[in-house]
């Protein structure tokens, strides 16, 4: 785990701009904002594709998993077809896209963003891709006629307000875990059998049961790994699968609460010690399966913060 004797000077203002706002909520007799900045050191986003929650919670590896962990009954995908999901997973909005067009039209976004909010704050991030060509590639595809990497599911590409050679290749992620060098913040994209979008369920249960069990190693005792698909099979409502693994989530315990992409952002956000943003600013937080007490920002108190603020 990577420790430092003195947080990096923005993050240091962040974590004091929360101070601050804790006393004015408890002036405006609102609920006092938590330090979420202390709830979580890593969090690993793992995104697999186009099956609902019934088609994969049942498979071998993956049901060992929910059976060590929190899951969610009722998680729920934005939209058909992949590319804006992952926008909403990457910056609580889909951008504006309704197809997987590469690029995306009006990119690139100087919008916020997960990276860029990590950025500011003294907070690291990467994405790592199997398949990926080269660290901060912008190709659409790479594999040939069945392209194992597509760029419709890395979002961080087509931002411009963001550190690009932060995009590596999968491989990298080893490399990093074997040098102490984890980020706070990874998304994990398998390429496109890997993932299951072009191969069966069963190799995608094998990928994740050969690389998940190293992640939740590798995330330590104040750490959390995220497993989520972008959207269910066109046939069950956008049901998907969404799973809280780790130390710092209870076992064993299916959470009914109704959650989305926005509500994975928020969730971030706030175990982090972020200010939550775009869409994610309008979600609940999520309460119920954390192994310790955990009191995210509320939704709406950074709202009234703002309002605060410009006065």
């Amino acid at each position: 785990m990577i420790r430092t004797p003195m947080p990096p000077a923005p993050l240091r203002r962040a974590r004091g701009s929360i101070a601050i706002a804790g006393l004015l909520l408890a002036a405006l007799g609102l609920p006092r904002v938590a330090a979420a900045s202390g709830a979580i050191d890593h969090i690993i986003v793992v995104i697999m594709e186009n099956h609902s929650y019934d088609q994969v919670r049942v498979l071998p590896y993956t049901a060992s998993l929910n059976a060590q962990s929190s899951s969610f009954s009722q998680s729920y995908a934005l939209t058909p077809p992949s590319q804006p999901n992952y926008f909403t997973l990457w910056a609580a909005s889909t951008e504006g896209t309704t197809n997987d067009v590469c690029p995306p039209p009006g990119s690139p976004y100087p919008r916020e963003n997960l990276g860029h909010l990590c950025e500011v704050n003294g907070l690291t991030w990467k994405a790592y891709s199997e398949n990926l060509p080269a660290a901060g590639s912008t190709v659409c595809t790479s594999g040939g006629t069945s392209p194992l990497y597509t760029r419709k599911h890395d979002p961080w590409v087509s931002y411009s307000n963001l550190t690009h050679t932060n995009e590596r290749p999968y491989t990298d992620l080893a490399i990093d875990i074997g040098n102490n060098a984890l980020p706070n913040l990874v998304f994990v994209v398998p390429n496109n059998c890997d993932n299951t979008h072009d191969c069966a369920l069963a190799t995608g249960d094998t990928w994740l049961s050969n690389n998940i069990p190293a992640m939740i190693s590798a995330v330590g005792p104040r750490g959390l790994v995220v497993l989520t698909w972008d959207e269910d099979n066109g046939a069950s409502g956008n049901r998907i699968l969404t799973v809280f693994a780790g130390p710092t989530v209870l076992t064993n315990t299916i959470s009914s609460q109704h959650i989305t992409h926005y509500s994975i952002v928020r969730m971030i956000c706030d175990m982090l010690g972020l200010p939550p943003f775009n869409n994610a600013a309008f979600e609940p937080p999520i309460t119920d399966v954390w192994s310790s007490v955990v009191t995210p920002v509320s939704a709406g108190t950074w709202g009234r913060l703002k309002t605060i603020y410009r006065r």
